[in-house]
């Protein structure tokens, strides 16, 4: 007995110096990182822009340690953070001590009245004034002071051009004027810039003093002035390359907060302008048009606005020499010249085209029974149409199959045409259950040959409640064809079909009264008339390309 007593007993002794050191351990990880056990800390600021401080490593980074645990431990508790707050980008802070850091939220602002905190369990503090204050006015919080950040040049609307050389001031929380830091922005290389559509500078705060200095690159001074004289007095030969130095000043002004001057230099190769062609001076509203480009290396890059504004934008496909769109005008748009203007590179263009608004007429159809209703017209029905049709829409082939005018009229489909494009369709006389007829309806005898309107590649076959046995042809440039209702399908994705080949049967599938087809054309997210695409149309006849169609 008296042996199990010793056993049991060195059996504990053995045990004591771990769980001491368990509960050692557990104490130095539950400990909060104060100024005893403080060893970093790490603040990235609202630009991103990371400091890391160890205490070992100068008497800053101790002092800077120091600085925010008494700044933390000075502040308020608050019920949560302002309501202003949301969304805001905050200092991540970072207090680390040997076995644990502490991350924290801090939201800066000029205004030391109102700088607060999130501690790591989500608790809301605010900073004392005078704790504020001492860091809103230090070269770490910088990025709170939007006048900072220096002017931005760019070139020929492409480039951001950094500065070989930079001096940058702006005042802070004080009045007075500190130094950015702007080593992370100057690059002292000359850059090399290939330019589309002429020679531009642009600033996004206007400079005070703008000189511009071009040289050739046989070192032949071109230009040296004021850039505001550039665009008359600069001449060179295009594709010529051109060393350019650009000197940019901002005086120190009672009514800014901000003073410094940039200097850039960069070399640059100048194309040839860009410009632009309408295939149509003029369009009837829920048609389209058609815009050629010359000069244009990257179609993406063409910039769009319009005035009135229109409901879409054109989208550039390369075709050849050229770049190419069709720019679809919705059925509502009001009658009028609209200025179109197209910015590419240093070039901005704009062309009128007048729009002549359309009164689309209504027809009733009748005798529709409440199977096929409730079938194949439901809202469900619809909006699984759409979301296929969106998908089908996000994407074109940027190669160009068609050619000359489209199939479409009646003797073109071998049927007659029951309703166009446009036409507000009332179902059963009941004025609450309208739609647009987004297309042209054909009455055609059942299993007559369905044929494509113009060459093409086969991006959609399926069947939809909605739309029964359907295709989808994409003929490029964003214009498509779309044939509901039918009897019966021949064609498969991928196949490319000429125009006037058969793809399919006429017949009576879906939401359709009666035997036939119903033939859609869209541009981009737009269905639009196709009257002007059929060859006995008075309008147009084709779709007609600037520079590549006769």
């Amino acid at each position: 007995m008296k042996n199990k007593i010793i056993l049991v007993v060195l059996l504990v002794l053995c045990l004591i110096p771990t769980v001491i050191a368990v509960s050692s351990y557990n104490n130095t990880q539950n400990a909060p990182v104060d100024e005893k056990n403080a060893v970093q800390i790490s603040i990235s600021d609202i630009n991103g822009k990371k400091y890391v401080f160890h205490r070992d490593d100068s008497d800053e980074a101790a002092a800077m340690i120091s600085f925010f645990l008494k700044m933390r431990d000075n502040a308020s508790e608050i019920v949560g953070l302002p309501d202003s707050l949301t969304g805001k980008i905050p200092f991540k802070v970072t207090l680390s001590s040997k076995v644990k850091p502490e991350t924290y939220l801090f939201y800066f602002n000029p205004d030391p009245t109102t700088n607060y905190f999130q501690d790591p369990s989500g608790k809301a503090y605010q900073i004392l004034e005078s704790d504020a204050t001492a860091f809103i006015t230090t070269e770490y919080a910088e990025s709170i002071y939007e006048t900072a950040t220096m002017p931005v040049l760019t070139l020929s609307n492409t480039y951001a051009v950094a500065p070989d050389q930079a001096i940058w001031q702006y005042k802070n929380y004080t009045g007075s004027y500190v130094d950015s830091d702007v080593s992370g922005s100057v690059e002292q290389k000359i850059e090399d810039y290939a330019l589309e559509g002429g020679f531009d500078l642009q600033f996004d705060v206007r400079p005070d003093y703008f000189m511009v200095k071009v040289t050739d690159d046989e070192g032949k001074l071109l230009f040296d002035d004021v850039y505001e004289n550039l665009v008359n007095d600069l001449s060179f030969n295009v594709n010529t390359k051109l060393n350019v130095t650009v000197t940019a000043k901002w005086y120190e002004d009672p009514e800014r907060s901000f003073c410094g001057e940039l200097i850039y230099n960069f070399d640059s190769t100048v194309a040839a302008p860009a410009e632009f062609h309408l295939g149509m001076e003029s369009v009837k509203a829920g048609r389209f048009v058609s815009v050629t480009a010359t000069n244009i290396l990257y179609p993406e890059n063409v910039q769009f606005t319009s005035e009135p504004a229109l409901a879409a934008s054109p989208v550039f496909f390369k075709e050849g020499d050229y770049a190419v769109a069709l720019l679809p005008i919705s059925t509502d748009a009001a009658g009028g010249t609209y200025v179109l203007t197209f910015v590419y590179g240093g070039t901005t263009q704009s062309l009128p085209l007048t729009v002549e608004a359309q009164e689309f007429a209504t027809s009733n159809l009748n005798d529709v029974s409440s199977t096929i209703l409730n079938l194949y017209r439901t809202s469900d029905t619809i909006a699984e149409f759409e979301e296929t049709a969106n998908n089908i829409m996000d994407q074109s082939t940027a190669t160009r199959h068609f050619s000359g005018s489209f199939l479409g009229n009646a003797k073109d489909m071998g049927g007659t045409i029951m309703r166009g494009f446009g036409r507000t369709i009332i179902i059963n006389n009941n004025t609450s259950n309208t739609y647009r007829n987004n297309g042209v309806d054909y009455n055609i005898a059942e299993g007559s040959p369905i044929k494509a309107a113009n060459a093409g590649e086969v991006v959609y076959v399926g069947i939809l409640d909605y739309t029964g046995n359907i295709v989808v042809i994409d003929h490029g440039l964003g214009l498509k064809t779309w044939y509901y209702n039918m009897g019966s399908f021949s064609v498969e994705v991928g196949d490319i079909v000429a125009k006037g080949d058969t793809i399919g049967t006429a017949g009576k599938t879906g939401f359709a009264k009666d035997v036939g087809v119903h033939v859609a054309m869209s541009v981009g997210h737009s269905f639009v008339s196709p009257y002007d695409t059929w060859a006995d149309n008075a309008d147009a006849g084709k779709v007609k390309i600037w520079g590549i169609d006769p």
